[in-house]
């Protein structure tokens, strides 16, 4: 169990810790794997960072729903807009992701989402999530 209220496992799991929440927003680690690791982040680190984001809104919205006392409730990633990358991230860096919640409305929730590395950006995205399950009532 990854502790995260996501499916997702090692190695395909790009969040390592959550480093602080509020209501509004989170900050996951992700400590990216050395080059003698045999899972090897070199070959497409960009949309990797994306997946980072997406694996944090989601973290965020099941553990935030989970704190406020309704239980875990799943979401399904909708959408990711306004991709910026701006750095690269090397084998042994220690990736912050930052996601905010910026609005809600009706069953969908548009979150920002940021990869930082040493105080850097090195990507930013609109994220959007539906609440509840595929198929399910919103």
């Amino acid at each position: 169990m990854s502790g995260f209220p996501i499916p997702h496992r090692e190695p395909f799991l790009f969040l390592s810790r959550l480093e602080a929440t509020d209501g509004e927003e989170a900050l996951f680690a992700y400590d990216m794997p050395r080059h003698s690791d045999s899972f090897s982040l070199k070959m497409f680190p960009s949309l990797l960072m994306v997946e980072a984001m997406a694996q944090a809104a989601a973290a965020f919205h099941g553990t935030k729903l989970a704190g406020e006392g309704g239980g875990e409730e799943t979401g399904v990633l909708a959408s990711v807009d306004k991709v910026r990358v701006s750095g690269r991230p090397r084998p042994g860096d220690t990736l912050t992701i930052k996601v905010r919640r910026r609005k809600q409305f009706g069953p969908m929730v548009l979150l920002d989402g940021e990869v930082w590395v040493s105080h850097r950006l090195a990507a930013s995205a609109e994220l959007y999530v539906r609440r509840g399950a595929p198929g399910g009532p919103s």
